[in-house]
Order: C-alpha cells, then structure tokens, then sequence
C-alpha cells in the first residue's frame, strides 16, 4: 500500500485556513455570547431579573408581615378597630358630626 506524501500549504491555503479558523471562533464566542435563551449575554439578564425579584420578595414579606400585624391588632384592641374605622373609613358614632375643613381650602385655592 502506497502512503501519499503530505505536502507543505502553500501560502495563499494557509491565509485561507487562518481565516475559515478564525471565523469559526468568531462565530462559536458569539454564539456562547448571544445564544438565545442560554448565553452569557442571557443569563446576565436573567441574575438581574432574579435579583429585581429577590427585592420585591423581601418588599412584599415585609409588608405581609405589617398586615398580620394589623390584623392581630384589629382582633384584640377595639380602641385601634375604632381609630382604623374613623381614620380609613370616616366612620362616626351615632350623633356625631364630622367637620372636615381640609376639603374647603382645597375648594378656595
């Protein structure tokens, strides 16, 4: 069996290779870069999103644990479910009368 000799490239199949080479790479980073749904450039939108989310967790813990709060309030003390019910509500005793007089200066101005 006869081998075949390797022979040298010559210059203008080496500028050749070096470019097909070259452009494979460029392709493959920008492909590792901007690949959709698992690139870097993805991922790092998705850590931010998850840490946007991480933030409004902690918001919303924080102001659920305020309305528990509230509520403990609301069932044990009657004096803050009377100051919630005038305050929030406008609610007023019987033979009460309610002058609010932050309305008419807004009515002058």
């Amino acid at each position: 069996m006869k081998r075949k000799r390797k022979t040298a490239l010559s210059a203008t199949q080496q500028k050749k290779l070096l470019r097909i080479t070259v452009g494979i790479i460029v392709v493959t980073v920008l492909w590792v870069v901007f690949a959709p749904g698992r690139g870097i450039f993805f991922l790092r939108q998705q850590k931010k999103h998850l840490a946007e989310l991480k933030v409004e967790q902690k918001r919303l813990s924080l102001e659920n644990n305020q309305m528990e709060q509230d509520i403990k309030q609301l069932q044990s003390s009657k004096e803050y479910l009377e100051q919630v019910a005038r305050e929030e509500h406008g609610m007023v005793k019987d033979n009460e009368i309610v002058f609010d007089f932050a309305k008419e200066r807004k009515k002058k101005e």
